[in-house]
C-alpha cells in the first residue's frame, strides 16, 4: 500500500497510514495533479500584497508605518531583536498571470503598480531586488466541494487557502493537520470515513477565516480618497480618545473569533511507534508507486 505525505511535490515519509496526504501553496501543483487546474477553485479578491526585508532607515522599534494612496496601501514595520524591518506593499488589480517562480517578474509587476508613487516608496522598490526573502502572492481563496478524493486528501493553503489578508494560514494548516491525524486515527484505518469526519470539522473553522479574508482585503486596498482621509483622521485621533482600548479590543475579537471558530476534540492517542496500522479491507490490486512533481 503506497503511504507518505507530500509537500508541494516533495515527498515525507511518515508512520504508515492508509492514504496519501498534500499540503501546499495556492498553486498547488499536487492538487492539480490529484484533482483539477487551480482556475476551477480560486476566487481572486482584487488585490496583491508583497512582503520582504528592507533597511532600516527609518529607525523603528516595534513600530508599524503606513501610506495608503486609492488602492494601495504600504507597510514598514520592525519586530522586536529583528536587524532589519519588513515591508508589505499591496495594490488592487484583477487576476494577474505570472510564473509563481519569475521573482523577477514579480517584481516588475510591483514596480508597475507603485513606480511614480513617492514618500517612501522608492526606498522600498529599490529594496525589493536586494531582499532574499522576497515573496509575492495573490490575495486569493482557494475554495473546493471536496479535499478528499479516493485515498487522496489535501490539507492547508492547497484545500482551502484563506489568502494572506486573512493572516490564519500557518494556524490553519496546523489545526487541520491535528484534525486530519485525529480522525485518521478514529477511523481505525478508513480513509474515506476520516476524511469526511475531517471535512466536517473543519468546514466552518474556514468559512470563518474566508470571509475575514474578504473584509481585510477590501479595506486593506480602499480606492477612495475620502475614505482614505478619514481612515488616517480616526487613527490620529484614537489615542487621545476615551473608547480607543474598545476599538483595539474590538478588532481583536474578530480576528480571535476566526481563529477560534473550531472546537478541538480529544482524539485517542497514536499507537506506539513502530506498531503495526491495520489498513482498511479493500479488493481488487493495491495501486503501485506514483511519482509527483513540483
Amino acid at each position: 500500500m503506497r503511504t507518505g505525505a507530500y509537500v508541494d511535490g516533495d515527498e515525507k515519509r511518515i508512520a504508515a497510514l492508509p492514504a496519501e496526504i498534500f499540503g501546499g501553496r495556492t498553486d498547488s501543483t499536487v492538487r492539480r495533479l490529484a484533482f483539477d487546474p487551480e482556475e476551477r477553485y480560486l476566487r481572486h479578491l482584487g488585490a496583491y500584497i508583497s512582503a520582504f526585508s528592507v533597511p532600516n532607515a527609518l529607525g523603528l522599534d516595534r513600530e508599524e508605518l503606513y501610506h495608503a494612496l486609492p488602492g494601495k496601501l504600504t507597510c514598514v514595520c520592525r519586530s522586536a531583536g529583528d536587524p532589519t524591518a519588513k515591508g508589505m506593499p499591496a495594490f488592487r488589480s484583477p487576476h494577474l498571470a505570472y510564473d509563481h517562480r519569475d521573482t523577477g517578474h514579480q517584481r516588475a509587476l510591483l514596480e508597475r503598480a507603485f513606480g511614480g508613487d513617492g514618500r517612501q516608496i522608492p526606498r522600498l522598490l529599490e529594496a525589493a531586488p536586494e531582499a532574499d526573502d522576497f515573496s509575492f502572492d495573490g490575495m486569493q481563496l482557494i475554495e473546493m466541494d471536496r479535499w478528499s478524493r479516493g485515498r487522496v486528501v489535501l490539507l492547508g493553503d492547497a484545500a482551502h487557502c484563506a489568502s494572506p489578508a486573512s493572516g490564519q494560514g500557518t494556524g490553519m494548516a496546523l489545526v487541520g493537520a491535528y484534525v486530519l491525524a485525529g480522525e485518521l486515527a478514529a477511523a481505525d484505518g478508513d480513509p474515506t470515513a476520516a476524511f469526511a469526519r475531517y471535512e466536517a470539522e473543519m468546514r466552518g473553522y474556514v468559512a470563518a477565516n474566508h470571509a475575514l479574508a474578504e473584509k481585510f482585503a477590501r479595506e486593506m486596498t480602499v480606492t477612495s480618497r475620502w475614505q482614505i482621509r478619514l481612515r488616517m483622521l480616526m487613527l490620529r485621533m484614537l489615542p487621545y480618545m476615551p473608547w480607543k482600548d474598545a476599538v483595539a479590543k474590538k478588532i481583536a475579537e474578530e480576528v480571535q473569533r476566526a481563529a477560534q471558530a473550531i472546537t478541538l476534540k480529544d482524539y485517542p492517542a497514536p499507537a506506539a511507534r513502530g506498531a503495526a496500522v491495520r489498513p482498511a479491507a479493500t479488493s481488487g490490486p493495491r495501486p503501485g508507486p506514483r511519482a509527483y512533481a513540483a
